[in-house]
């Protein structure tokens, strides 16, 4: 049986960069947590925080644009824990949470999610990790394939689509199997018109793929990816 922690209170106003990566990172792995670090809870699972949500989208930006020193300087064990934790609830600052806050201009939040390309070519390229670097965009795109968001709305919907199907674009277009797969999964979760596009573009320039890449991009360009 799960044992339920307090809630533990976190107040990351105003901190640096540096105490950033800490609150996010340097925390323990629970002993009866799997390699994925999904099984057992988590520290964010209780975790109730104080943040600017301006600062944080500052803060991700940073981070994604230049995330080489994270593989020296913590475990893949704890990298795993803080992905999943960074990506989705229930972290009440993940960047699922802050890319859509309207305390933030929209081509800042729209910033970060371009430098998402950067972890990828720079740190899931190196290490893809367990499963937080394929499973990050189902995190972020599922919206638009369960219609919680639809681009017949407009507005950011429409926007904040184009910004994550141009950053998918250049994450396929890596050379690491990993990535090329991960930024298929985002794909059929976003459903944007230019997928299908995007994807025979991609089996084009990749003739030698083998059968198992090949129909999961297919799948991709139907919507069909789980």
């Amino acid at each position: 049986m799960t044992k339920f922690e307090p809630h533990q209170q976190f107040d990351i106003r105003g901190d640096s960069f540096e105490e950033f990566v800490d609150f996010l990172f340097e925390h323990e792995i629970p002993p009866d947590t799997d390699r994925n670090g999904r099984r057992s809870q988590r520290w964010y699972d209780t975790a109730d925080i104080e943040f600017e949500a301006k600062e944080l989208v500052a803060f991700y930006t940073k981070l994604f644009t230049e995330p080489a020193f994270l593989l020296e300087r913590f475990s893949k064990e704890k990298l795993e824990q803080a992905f999943w934790a960074i990506m989705s609830g229930p972290l009440d600052c993940s960047v699922e949470e802050v890319v859509w806050s309207s305390e933030v201009p929209f081509e800042e939040r729209a910033n970060c999610v371009r430098a998402m390309y950067f972890l990828y070519e720079k740190l899931f390229a190196v290490d893809p990790l367990y499963t937080s670097s394929n499973m990050w965009w189902d995190a972020l795109a599922y919206d638009w394939h369960c219609d919680n968001r639809n681009r017949s709305n407009g507005g950011e919907d429409l926007l904040m689509q184009d910004v994550m199907f141009e950053t998918l674009q250049r994450i396929l277009s890596l050379s690491s199997r990993d990535c090329q797969a991960a930024a298929l999964h985002g794909l059929g979760h976003l459903h944007h018109p230019k997928t299908v596009e995007a994807i025979d573009a991609y089996l084009k320039r990749n003739l030698r793929l083998d059968s198992e890449m090949t129909r999961y991009a297919q799948a991709a360009s139907r919507f069909e990816i789980l």
